[in-house]
């Protein structure tokens, strides 16, 4: 999350819990607490928790939790809304049943977010709220899924809508293996009245991987990294599960990494050439430097 939307989570999640505790907050005040101009106060009151449906005093203008709202929200539930709130353009639809089931006693969330980019679509805003509710009464759901030419019907136990760098997936269990499928290609999508018996250990591991091709088989790859670009690599995590094995006598580093599928790691390759490099397997530094010589050949 960038700066100005991990402030902005902050300050979310700090007005959010003074409403909770019952305080009354003025914009004029909260603006001079936070920093920011009046307007930006104004907008995370009237538009960010617009949900809460705050009540207003006409006399003094300060903005309270209605008395039936009160103690409803734990820190959990506080935190994860408030990081909500800074990365909204996400989201195909953020309403208030959505909002809702951010602060059910339960403390389960039926999303993720992994990354900071998005695309819209509008077939996402008609199926995620309809996904979400699926996963929500654990219902079994059937639609027809697009995989290049073709169209395959799929029957599956969903267990969590999940963002990687912009693009929305359902987690979803078939044929006794969780997979992913890409949110815009799911078509006639049917929410039955079957319901399954959802997986604890299957929503953990769902919930600890960090790439849409975590549920296939992971192998190493090595990577040499040249003195030029390793202090990137020494200041944070770039890759997936990154262990740096070696430093060198000329500064770069020999990283290790473990993926699912190649374009967890050629795309990071493609960025930073001519200074990383593919140790290992050699098979996948081949690949990528035949596709680069078609493409310099055309």
């Amino acid at each position: 999350m960038s700066k100005r939307n991990t402030q902005l989570a902050l300050r979310i999640a700090d007005i959010l819990a003074r409403l909770n505790s019952g305080e009354t907050l003025h914009l004029a005040k909260l603006a001079e607490e936070y920093d920011v101009c009046k307007r930006t106060i104004r907008r995370d009151i009237e538009e960010r928790l617009l949900f809460l449906e705050l009540q207003r005093d006409t006399k003094n203008g300060g903005y309270t939790l209605s008395p039936e709202m009160l103690g409803r929200f734990d820190s959990n539930s506080i935190e994860h809304y408030s990081g909500l709130a800074g990365i909204k353009g996400l989201f195909p639809v953020l309403d208030k049943a959505m909002l809702n089931s951010i602060f059910r006693p339960s403390g389960q969330h039926n999303f993720l977010v992994h990354g900071h980019k998005y695309v819209t679509d509008d077939m996402n805003s008609v199926n995620f709220p309809r996904l979400q509710r699926a996963i929500d009464e654990q219902r079994i759901v059937t639609f027809h899924y697009r995989r290049k030419d073709s169209l395959r019907h799929y029957t599956v136990e969903p267990y969590k809508l999940i963002n990687y760098n912009g693009i929305w997936y359902l987690a979803a269990r078939h044929a006794e293996k969780i997979k992913n499928f890409t949110l815009s290609k799911i078509t006639t999508l049917e929410c039955t009245f079957d319901h399954f018996n959802a997986d604890e250990k299957l929503r953990q591991n769902i919930k600890q991987e960090e790439s849409v091709w975590a549920t296939e088989e992971k192998f190493e790859v090595v990577l040499k990294v040249s003195a030029e670009i390793a202090e990137y690599f020494e200041r944070r995590q770039l890759l997936n599960e990154q262990i740096i094995e070696k430093k060198m006598a000329d500064g770069g580093l020999i990283v290790s990494t473990q993926i699912s599928h190649k374009t967890e790691i050629t795309p990071v390759v493609r960025y930073w050439i001519p200074h990383l490099k593919i140790i290992a397997p050699q098979s996948l530094q081949n690949e990528l430097e035949q596709e680069i010589k078609i493409w310099l050949d055309e």
